[in-house]
This record gives C-alpha cells, structure tokens and sequence, in this order.
C-alpha cells in the first residue's frame, strides 16, 4: 500500500491573509436536519470561535503570544480556516472531554451527495511528529462524538513540519483511512498524504497541484491546493451557496406547505422525516432535486392536515372545558 499524491513548497504567507479571509460560520440547524448533516458538540468556549473572533479574544485579554494555549488555539483556528478553502466545514471540539480530537466536520467533495466526516489533530510542535501520532489518531475513531461514528469518517493529522518517514511508514500500514496535512503556522498548506485505506473510501479523483504567485519575481510557490477530477475543490463559501439554493429549491417545491415560515419549514421536515426517513435533497442531481414522487408529497400534505386537525380538535376542547 502507498501514500498517495505528495507536494511540498517553501514560501510563506503572512497569518493577516488568513485573518481576512471569510469567517467560519455554521450551517443552520434546519440546513443540517435537511442534508442529513451531523450537529457538532457544543463549543468549548463561550468567547471565541473561530480565527478573527480569537485573535480578538487574545487582543481584548492581552493573552500572550508566547503562552501555550495561545499558540495551540491559534494553530487550531488557522487549520479551521485553512480547510475551509477545500469544502471543509470544522468545529473546535477541545476541552478535558476531547479524548485527543480536536475539530471535527464535514468534507464537501465535489459530486458527492453525502459528504465524509473528518475527525482532526493538530499538533503544532517544534519538534518532529512521530508514528506514535498516527496511533494516538486511529485510537480516536471508537472516541469520536456521536454522528461522526458512521463507517465513512476519515481522520486527519496536522503540523507544520514535513511528515517524517516514520509518519509516513505508519500511514501506510494503518488499516484507518488516514490523511496528514502539513500546514504553516501561517496557514499554508505545504503537503498532502494520504494511505490506501482513505483512497478506498472514495478518494480516487483527489489530486494537489502547486499555486504559484502572481508576482513574477516571486522565487517559490504559495503552497498547494486540493483538487478533484483535476479542478481545485470550491471553497465552503461556494458549497454553502450552493446548499441553500438547493434548499430554497426544496422548499418551493412543496408550494404554499412551507409558507416560508421558520415554523412551518421544521414542521414539514418533522413530517418528511418521519413519513421518508431517507429523503434528502440531491445536491448534485441533473433534475428535480428530490427523490420524492407526487403521490409522496400527497402524502405527506395528508399527514400534516390531519395533524393540523387534531391540534384544531384539541385545543378547542380545552377551551370549551376551560368555559
């Protein structure tokens, strides 16, 4: 078995490109329940969650550059941040209870209606990452949060460094589909392995490429992109576009059931969810973006008019008994 597709540039970035770039931000819950994605466990911390909002945390309690929780929450958020230009969607998970995880979220590849769970380490040492990494990693999968346990979860080890052979030999004989990304402390994505297991779970058209700068002076890369089918993967800004307008699709397709309303919108999920328990709008269908038939819909009309009904029923014989 063999790593697969394996770049390493030497430019830098400076971290404020990292600070404006978008900022993380969290699919809605109705938005999760609909494409079936997993809710995250709640956030460690109540004051920060994501790059900018820590880097002003930091700022507003003077909490110093050279403390370790700073330098391990900075990497972090950089990697949060960094993921978020290959489709991938994270939350810090870290606290007393992580048992070693810390982020975990969805991976949108392109085509690919159900995206893969990613459970992520980032170690953010001076030193050199050994193979003992790689097995602290496989001992997180029987750990992950509820939702992320699913056959399909791939885990993900970060650092600033090279992975060293020894990394490299444990990768390989790992029998979890493994991937370890080397990303500056800057945010540039350096390298990119992966073992065979990870290719078997369908990563057969993930490919890197090197992005070079604009600036022809420049004597290096700006580091390496991810790309599927030879095209680089759309950010999460471009998927979650992409979900919502599916979603409003969704929607509209149901006419006045919906009415729009936060309300009646959870209302005709409950009842979908309940009637089709596999409904779940097709991201990347050529036609209708349901695989709901009419006489389904009909259905579940019914189902929503009879309970309608039966609350009508009910709360008028409260009332009359209240009179």
């Amino acid at each position: 078995m063999q790593l697969h597709r394996s770049f390493y540039s030497s430019s830098r970035l400076n971290l404020a490109s990292v600070f404006r770039r978008q900022c993380h931000r969290q699919l809605h819950s109705f938005t999760r329940r609909l494409f079936k994605l997993p809710s995250p466990p709640p956030h460690p911390s109540a004051h920060h969650h994501d790059l900018p909002s820590f880097l002003a945390y930091a700022d507003r309690t003077s909490l110093s550059p050279n403390a370790t929780t700073y330098i391990g929450l900075l990497y972090e958020y950089t990697v949060q941040q960094t993921l978020r230009a290959s489709a991938f969607t994270l939350h810090r998970v870290g606290g007393r209870d992580d048992a070693g995880i810390d982020l975990v979220g969805t991976w949108h590849l392109p085509h690919r209606e159900h995206p893969l769970r990613v459970i992520v380490q980032c170690k953010s040492l001076k030193t050199k990452l050994g193979p003992n990494l790689v097995r602290e990693l496989e001992g997180t999968f029987n750990q992950s949060p509820v939702g992320w346990r699913t056959g399909d979860e791939i885990g993900i080890l970060v650092g600033p460094r090279e992975a060293t052979k020894g990394v490299r030999d444990a990768l390989t004989r790992s029998s979890y589909p493994l991937i370890w990304m080397m990303i500056e402390r800057d945010g540039t994505l350096r390298q990119v392995l992966w073992n065979g297991k990870a290719e078997q779970l369908g990563l057969v058209n993930l490919g890197v490429e090197v992005r070079y700068s604009a600036d022809e002076d420049a004597d290096s890369s700006n580091g390496i992109v991810l790309t599927w089918d030879g095209e680089e993967i759309p950010n999460m800004e471009q998927v979650e576009r992409q979900v919502n307008a599916v979603e409003d699709r969704w929607l509209r397709s149901w006419g006045d059931a919906s009415h729009g309303e936060q309300r009646n919108k959870s209302e005709l999920l409950d009842a979908v969810q309940k009637l089709f328990p596999e409904e779940k709008p097709l991201l990347w269908g050529t036609g209708a973006c349901s695989t709901l038939t009419d006489a389904d819909r009909v259905k579940v009309i019914q189902f929503l008019d009879s309970k309608t009904s039966a609350q009508a029923e009910a709360a008028s014989g409260i009332k009359h008994t209240s009179t």
